[in-house]
């Protein structure tokens, strides 16, 4: 049943790096996904009090067994000293850190793809992505996502050259309206709602329809990556990027 042929062109998206298999965001799921063959991350992006941009996808640390504190409250020396993987197996994940957005491009440079999501409320953080993305030389490598239209919003009245793509709920007229405005390069539906009328009318706007939101059971995975095959998507997240090959 796996892995799943797909064509050489659909981008299969480690998100959060290979999180099925190691803590997410964190330098071991990222090496795994590596070691898969894969070469497109998806990871999440929020700003430390001292702006650096850190990768964590919930707000607070309570998930990862370090309280209900925020991470847009916490300096990064706190942050980066976390351990980051006991909660996803303490025997062998414990010495996981957070990463920061700098030491992730310094690993891989210009290997892969980065699909960068900002997440949190600070204003700060598009143009901190920003800066890192022009400091490493990434521009063509990265593709800026979120589920904030504002968010975009403001990472494009800093820049037009990069690509954005938005995570939505939905494809209709008032979703492409607004990529239009911001001239977006993806649109990302997910992938249980996904459906042949929407992908036709994004098409209309966007350069890219990208799926997020895979099942984790692996009957439904199946059915929902047919569909989106089926569908001529240009590629998805997904936790196990070992389910597809080119």
């Amino acid at each position: 049943m796996l892995p799943i042929n797909v064509p050489s062109n659909f981008r299969i998206i480690a998100h959060r790096g290979a999180s099925a298999y190691a803590p997410e965001n964190t330098a071991s799921a990222f090496k795994i996904a590596i070691d898969m063959g894969v070469k497109e991350f998806e990871l999440d992006t929020q700003l430390s009090t001292d702006g650096i941009v850190v990768l964590c996808h919930d707000k607070t640390l309570k998930r990862y067994g370090h309280g209900p504190q925020k991470i847009e409250e916490c300096n990064s020396n706190e942050l980066i000293a976390l351990d980051m993987g006991s909660w996803f197996s303490s025997l062998l994940f414990s010495e996981e850190k957070m990463l920061t957005l700098k030491k992730l491009f310094s690993i891989y440079d210009n290997k892969v793809t980065y699909h960068i999501e900002l997440k949190g409320e600070v204003e700060n953080l598009p143009q901190q992505v920003l800066s890192l993305i022009h400091n490493h030389n990434l521009l063509d490598f990265c593709i800026v996502t979120s589920f904030s239209f504002e968010a975009l919003k403001s990472m494009r009245v800093l820049t037009r050259e990069l690509r954005l793509g938005w995570l939505v709920n939905r494809i209709d007229m008032e979703i492409c309206e607004k990529a239009k405005e911001l001239d977006l390069f993806q649109l990302c539906p997910p992938a249980d709602l996904i459906t042949s009328e929407m992908v036709e009318l994004g098409r209309t706007i966007v350069h890219e329809i990208r799926v997020w939101g895979v099942s984790e059971k692996s009957q439904i995975a199946k059915k929902q990556i047919e569909q989106i095959l089926k569908l001529n998507c240009n590629g998805m997240t997904i936790n196990w990027p070992d389910w597809l090959i080119h």
